[in-house]
């Protein structure tokens, strides 16, 4: 190895071994001189040769170790323009343990910066590493830091090893530039095998990154724990959740669990059957969360149950397990099937005593619980019975907006002269949310998107159990969660996925459970089935024992059915539909095997076709129904137009102005971010986002003075849906 000249060093020259070669050859010539005037000639020549054995020694050590102090002078300039030290000395860095061939190379360096110096130590870290790796050859990790001193020592020698350790570096990286060099930090990582191409190869997986910080008030606000949480899971690998321990300055984060993509329904119906008994603590699953956990709605506990979701995303399929469960536990079961067909599987199930398809049925149906519910408040305030006699009452509302929607047009045309200008129905369905729990009724509403109308005021308070089903908007996400981003980063292509309360009140990830459409199941039609075991799955929850009679609706015969004074025809009014007669359907099997013979639902609907009158209902319904809307449609529901704005115009004290604005990040994919937080520094504004189409954190930085482009959430009573 040729000597290397750094120009203008200031590093003192390194002794050389002249001094002791001096001394060995004059005890070497001393020693021979003295054995040969006594005429020892062996032992003379012994002298000389062990003289000459020392000599060859040390100078091979000095070459080595000249060697070495060269490699650890260079890096020493390298690195030493970022210690912060006025002048480089030898002590600032100190290599040892060295290994390899007789030169070899340190494996382990301590390296000491000025505690004055400006430089951000994580960027110091990363560079002192670079530089070893790169004057040494091998990737080196720091095993300690404290104060000003940095002990690093080479990483493992397997790849394996080197993956780990470059893995655990970057993690404690990447915290030190968002918590700063003070937090400590703790990596948990595990050995993961896979198959590839027939070969087994083993990765590490960081399982678990805890953070012990400074106390730092800051934190204390969602805004800036949502943009650590997104700095950090943005450069990580895969999808991460955080954790928060405030009162003891703790943060941690993990990866998230991977849910499966389809859970199937693993109730098994009960043979025993006693709906007061289990009434107090019965607990429908609804879902399992990221740690396995069941969601489970109690109604005695959060009296009403609100769910959301487009067509496919897993409302409908949660409403069925619900149906079935309670159905299963000899509960009551109404419901209002706004579409005419998500439901027509239960229409004759054990103890579901009637789902309503028509507008008009839809309407009497919500009557007649509004009524039962009267009706036992009268029998309470009589003292003829008490509260926990009552037989629970589920009453189920599927796609409430276009049965409202359906429901107005549907009263215009009925509607007698000097009523109300709303349908009284909607007072009552907002009474029963109100009253129904202390009565053992219960609602359970599905809507394709939240709707201000149950998420404001005191029906807020009433739907107490939530549960959204695929990606959120960002105003979605804040009716239903209330703020910006939960459930904004489900993915899109998973099905069943959402958000739901767990036992502890908290909005976590959930699969739901898969429970088929009876319908759709049929044992002499097992191609509509979706999944092979859908069969199973539906007989294991089919009730056991039918408590609750199979009702319906007597339709009026005919559209006029008294005259006046003058023996003037009155037509038929909304009041006469609500006081049509429920009576018992007769034999559900028999119902059920008629229905089958005419060709299933496509036989009932040319059967009640025939009449003019159905075909109106029934075309007002179609014609009301809540149109889906796109992803990309959606996206700005909302939110005011877009606007130019300087960046501190969206600041208040240093805090933004609102919460849930938009930014235009990208003009050229037209690319938005929902902003979580912002700091401000002396020239520019960075602003910390969630990519509104992706979840994906990142971060956008605009010098004052620069126009961007926003959009900013209208008052809820201007972007009601």
């Amino acid at each position: 190895m040729s000597r290397l000249l750094i120009p203008g060093s200031k590093l003192t020259p390194r002794p050389t071994p002249t001094a002791a070669v001096a001394v060995i050859v004059f005890v070497a010539i001393a020693i021979g001189m003295l054995t040969y005037l006594t005429g020892n000639m062996p032992l003379t020549i012994l002298t000389g040769v062990i003289a000459m054995v020392m000599i060859a020694g040390i100078m091979a050590l000095y070459i080595r170790n000249r060697d070495r102090h060269d490699d650890a002078d260079l890096y020493l300039h390298r690195v030493h323009g970022i210690l912060g030290w006025p002048d480089p000395h030898r002590g600032q860095v100190v290599p040892s343990r060295y290994r390899g061939s007789w030169v070899g190379k340190p494996t382990r360096l301590k390296v000491t910066y000025n505690p004055l110096a400006d430089e951000e130590v994580p960027e110091m870290l990363a560079e002192i590493r670079r530089l070893a790796k790169r004057q040494f050859g091998s990737a080196f990790k720091v095993v300690k830091h404290k104060k000003s001193i940095v002990i690093m020592a080479a990483s493992g020698t397997s790849a394996g090893e080197r993956e780990r350790d470059e893995k655990i570096e970057r993690s404690k990286l990447i915290v030190s530039k968002t918590f700063g060099s003070s937090a400590s930090t703790t990596v948990d990582t595990e050995a993961v095998t896979r198959q590839v191409d027939g070969k087994t190869i083993t990765a590490t997986k960081v399982t678990r990154i805890s953070v012990k910080y400074e106390v730092a008030p800051k934190l204390s606000r969602s805004g800036v724990r949502a943009s650590v949480e997104s700095q950090i899971s943005g450069v990580l690998e895969g999808r991460w959740r955080a954790f928060w321990d405030l009162p003891n300055d703790t943060f941690w984060m993990e990866p998230r669990p991977e849910l499966p993509s389809v859970i199937p329904n693993p109730f098994l119906a009960p043979e025993n059957v006693d709906p007061l008994a289990t009434y107090d603590d019965l607990a429908v699953p609804v879902a399992i969360d990221e740690d396995g956990n069941t969601v489970s709605w109690r109604p005695k506990q959060d009296p009403h149950f609100l769910t959301t979701g487009k067509t496919g995303k897993g409302k409908t399929v949660c409403e069925l397990g619900v149906i079935g469960f309670l159905a299963a536990h000899g509960w009551m079961i109404y419901g209002i099937d706004g579409k005419r067909f998500e439901m027509l599987g239960l229409r004759t199930w054990p103890n579901v005593m009637l789902i309503a398809g028509r507008i008009d049925h839809q309407a009497r149906v919500a009557h007649e619980v509004y009524e039962e519910m009267q009706r036992r408040m009268a029998a309470y305030e009589a003292g003829s019975i008490r509260l926990e006699e009552f037989v629970p009452i589920l009453f189920v509302i599927d796609e409430f907006k276009t049965f409202k929607n359906a429901l107005l047009r549907w009263y215009r045309m009925v509607k007698p002269r000097g009523a109300a200008a709303q349908p009284p129905v909607l007072d009552e369905i907002s009474d029963i949310a109100s009253l129904g729990r202390k009565m053992r009724i219960h609602i359970m509403n599905g809507l394709q998107r939240p709707d201000a109308d149950f998420l404001t005021g005191d029906m807020r308070d009433n739907y107490t159990f939530r549960a959204s089903w695929g990606r959120l908007s960002a105003e979605a996400a804040k009716m239903m969660w209330n703020n910006y981003t939960t459930g904004t980063t489900i993915p899109t292509t998973a099905k069943g996925r959402g958000i739901a309360y767990n036992k502890q009140g908290h909005a976590v990830e959930v699969q739901g459970f898969w429970t088929p459409d009876p319908y759709q199941t049929d044992a002499e039609h097992p191609e509509r089935w979706v999944f092979p075991d859908d069969l199973k799955i539906v007989e294991n929850m089919r009730p056991k024992k039918r408590i609750h009679d199979l009702v319906k609706i007597v339709d009026l015969d005919e559209d006029i059915i008294e005259f006046d004074d003058k023996g003037k025809p009155i037509p038929v009014d909304y009041s006469d539909h609500m006081s049509t007669a429920i009576i018992n359907a007769g034999d559900p099997e028999l119902i059920e095997r008629e229905r089958k013979i005419l060709g299933d639902a496509e036989g009932d609907a040319r059967r009640e076709k025939q009449a003019a009158k159905v075909a109106l209902l029934e075309r007002i319904q179609i014609e009301e129904e809540e149109p889906e809307i796109s992803d990309e449609a959606e996206m700005f529901s909302g939110y005011s137009p877009a606007v130019d704005q300087f960046p501190e115009e969206l600041l208040v004290d240093g805090e933004l102005r609102a919460e849930g604005i938009l930014l235009l990040v990208d003009e050229d994919s037209d690319a938005w971010g929902l902003v979580e937080f912002a700091e401000e520094d002396e020239d520019d504004i960075t602003f910390s986002y969630r990519d509104f189409a992706t979840g994906d954190p990142g971060s956008k930085t605009i010098p004052t003075g620069v126009t961007l482009i926003t959009r900013t959430p209208l008052d809820p009573d201007e972007g009601k849906m």
